[in-house]
């Protein structure tokens, strides 16, 4: 591995948080915050483009597109506190939480083009929101926090949370707060980076000392760098997709600010391989794995291989009913929206599915527009859907009167419904069925789960309020 020191600067002050902004013109930004109040941009040359006044309550920062507009929004921790401003400087979030924020991130997971915000507390709970609130994850780690990143270990697209403590270890977490790897990386870490270089996944960390370490996916340590001082702040980045070249951005307590260029790093070791593609498996087990319990019904955790409630064994669903589950719910919703921003219909897809599910929405689109199971385009951060003559023919009044009364003698019963069950008995084409069901899962109209072939409504769930809407819905179908 070839490491280049490329500048070193003093600052007026200490700098205790930088983050680099990654540009999709291949330009890079990179933020600092000092004790000055200030918050100052360089380029990756270590040149000085900007600077403003910024309070030093603010204790992390990241710079993403939260809105999906093609805007940049800077995220920030003060106090208890997460706050988003836009760019024109107009706050877009203000969320108060019951401990101080200790780390921030902000990226895009799911490809909607809108960026997820994690963030990290001095309690040591860790929560990962989408881009409109949501928490899509709240999880409290065993030991204090030191940073938090969103990045793609898996390398699938979508971005996983990798969190590094004050004991030197550092866990992966999917995106739905699940824990697919944990490796130990020395005895402390009091500042962390995610270097993801080709193939190969990095971590460098540094601790009181004036010594960074670089280790691989195994925590096998790989070389050092000397920095002068213990550093205080740490942050990654590569130029372009096809770069040889990234490099590391370091603040130590000497009041300078480094900037490295690292190259060389070497070919995927067989080892780091292996380990890559058990963390995927893991991964892909955990999204496979139910998350209620077949033999009693207890909800679980896809964590665990057995149900905690009667000892039985989790099911596995096939990996492609999962996808045509996505694109099943991608094409009931567009159907509905031709035309549609693509984190709102990540919203929506959000709300059909059944279980914690990897996706990637962009990515998905256009699998489905390359096989042509849907005519339309992106256009930007926009879906449009082309205009397609009904697949399946439409039900008669007789028939939808007929289902809706078999639907409403099982639900008099219990509250699951099978459309395989209702089709056979009514003769209404399950197709349409559980197109409307998603439609309306997807618009807030009902609650709750699909499984397969099977529709169970949530208790909160009036019955007779979900046979209206129902009715409403296959109507219009």
């Amino acid at each position: 591995m070839r490491i280049h020191p490329v500048a070193k600067i003093s600052t007026p002050a200490n700098v205790y948080s930088v983050y680099v902004r990654q540009r999709k013109d291949a330009r890079s930004q990179i933020f600092s915050l000092d004790y000055s109040d200030r918050m100052r941009i360089y380029d990756a040359r270590g040149t000085l483009r900007s600077t403003r006044k910024w309070s030093s309550e603010v204790r992390c920062i990241a710079v993403a597109d939260i809105e999906g507009e093609g805007k940049d929004a800077v995220v920030g921790g003060v106090g208890k506190k997460v706050l988003v401003v836009d760019h024109r400087g107009r706050p877009i979030w203000n969320i108060t939480l019951e401990s101080s924020v200790v780390a921030c991130d902000a990226r895009d997971i799911d490809g909607d083009g809108a960026a997820e915000v994690v963030v990290a507390l001095h309690n040591r709970r860790v929560i990962l929101w989408n881009d409109d609130k949501n928490a899509l994850f709240s999880k409290t780690m065993e030991r204090p926090i030191t940073d938090v990143w969103l990045e793609d270990i898996t390398n699938d697209t979508e971005l996983e949370v990798v969190i590094a403590d004050k004991k030197g270890h550092v866990t992966i977490l999917t995106a739905a707060g699940y824990q697919i790897k944990e490796l130990r990386l020395g005895d402390s870490i009091t500042a962390f980076a995610v270097l993801i270089f080709g193939e190969r996944r990095l971590f460098v960390t540094g601790n009181h000392s004036k010594t960074l370490k670089i280790w691989d996916i195994d925590g096998n340590q790989i070389t050092q760098i000397e920095v002068g001082a213990p550093p205080k702040a740490m942050a990654t980045g590569i130029p372009d997709d096809i770069s040889d070249i990234a490099y590391l951005v370091v603040s130590t307590k000497d009041k300078k600010l480094s900037f490295w260029e690292i190259q060389e790093t070497g070919e995927v070791s067989q080892t780091e391989s292996i380990i890559l593609q058990q963390i995927a498996s893991t991964k892909d087990t955990i999204y496979r794995r139910a998350i209620k319990c077949g033999n009693c019904g207890a909800p679980v955790s896809p964590e665990s291989e057995v149900c905690e409630s009667c000892g039985a064994h989790l099911e596995i669903m096939a990996e492609y009913v999962i996808e045509e589950f996505i694109q099943e719910s991608i094409d009931s919703i567009t159907s509905k929206h031709p035309r549609i921003k693509l984190r709102d219909l990540d919203r929506i897809l959000r709300r059909t599915l059944p279980r914690p599910a990897a996706y990637n929405l962009r990515r998905s689109l256009q699998a489905m527009i390359q096989s042509g199971t849907i005519e339309g385009h992106i256009e930007g951060n926009m879906f449009i859907r082309k205009k397609i003559a009904r697949r399946v023919k439409a039900s008669s009044m007789s028939t939808i009167k007929r289902a809706l009364k078999v639907v409403q003698d099982i639900l008099q019963e219990n509250n699951t419904l099978d459309v395989e069950m209702v089709e056979k008995e009514t003769g209404i084409d399950r197709s349409i069925l559980r197109r409307t069901i998603l439609i309306l899962l997807g618009e807030g109209e009902i609650n709750g789960t699909f499984s397969d072939e099977t529709f169970t409504l949530d208790s909160n769930q009036d019955a007779t309020e979900f046979l209206e809407k129902l009715k409403a819905e296959l109507v219009q179908a």
